[in-house]
């Protein structure tokens, strides 16, 4: 009888560690939250099943070892189930969290992904909207980089990306946004920043870019310049209040302060104006 006793009792123990391995579930991830609030109570109400025989046997003093076995069998492959739907679970979550940084993030530079680049500028618009307060879009282009790839290889000319990414953001507030629009080409948003404070933060990198060593490759020393386009965005003297036309717009104009920069020698700064 006492063995019987011991198994079912292990049984009812196992069940309950399945059924918290759910509520964990439930409390850890909001992805599984409904399916394993359902899970952890149909657990904990099969408890019951395991605790019914218990009371039977005391009341009747009549027991089977058989049922008491198959009560133990059954429990523990509940919560080996559990235990692997557990893992499973957080081993999903770490994939979406790599999938999510991934897509937000450009795997070459380590810049803002250029949707999650429009995503967030589009939110600084609005919040601009809402203050009226100016916010200022910078394209930046590497001068040459062609040249780079055909002398030093493309390897180098990644890690040439890969340094001027790593450089901007230092020098960039953390409010701002810097992401890789294409292949040397990259968009900062300036949240709360007029035409000259936006001026003075492209100059500072422009000339601190020009000074710096991007990659050694060989010993040899590689040197790089870069072309800035500056667009500002208004509220208050513009009418415009749909955040995509004027990210479309600052990003356009912006390009076309970019080509004037390039077209007057680059290594410059130029502003878009009318």
């Amino acid at each position: 009888m006492y063995i019987a006793i011991f198994f079912y009792v292990l049984a009812i123990i196992l069940q309950l560690f399945a059924a918290s391995y759910a509520a964990t579930i439930f409390f850890k991830s909001a992805a599984f939250r409904k399916s394993s609030g359902v899970l952890a109570l149909g657990l904990l109400l099969m408890t019951e099943r395991r605790i019914e025989p218990l009371i039977e046997m005391y009341q009747s003093q009549q027991y089977s070892i058989d049922e008491a076995i198959f009560s133990l069998v059954i429990s523990s492959l509940l919560l080996l189930a559990m235990s692997q739907i557990k893992k499973l679970i957080a081993l999903l979550e770490e994939q979406n969290f790599i999938l999510d940084r991934t897509s937000k993030t450009d795997s070459l530079t380590q810049a803002t992904s250029r949707p999650e680049t429009f995503n967030r500028a589009e939110l600084e618009i609005e919040r601009a909207l809402r203050s009226n307060i100016p916010v200022a879009f910078l394209m930046l282009d590497i001068d040459h980089f062609k040249k780079v790839n055909d002398q030093y290889g493309h390897p180098a000319g990644d890690l040439v990306l890969q340094s001027l990414t790593k450089y901007c953001q230092g020098e960039l507030r953390v409010v701002d946004i810097f992401g890789r629009v294409g292949g040397e080409e990259f968009l900062i948003v300036l949240p709360e920043s007029s035409e000259a404070l936006a001026f003075d933060v492209a100059e500072r990198l422009r000339k601190k870019i020009a000074s710096s060593v991007a990659v050694v490759v060989d010993g040899h020393e590689v040197f790089i310049t870069v072309s800035i386009g500056i667009a500002i965005f208004d509220p208050v003297l513009n009418g415009e209040i749909r955040p995509k036309v004027i990210l479309n717009s600052g990003y356009k104009r912006a390009d076309e302060a970019l080509y004037l920069a390039k077209s007057n020698g680059r290594n410059r700064t130029e502003s878009w104006s009318c």
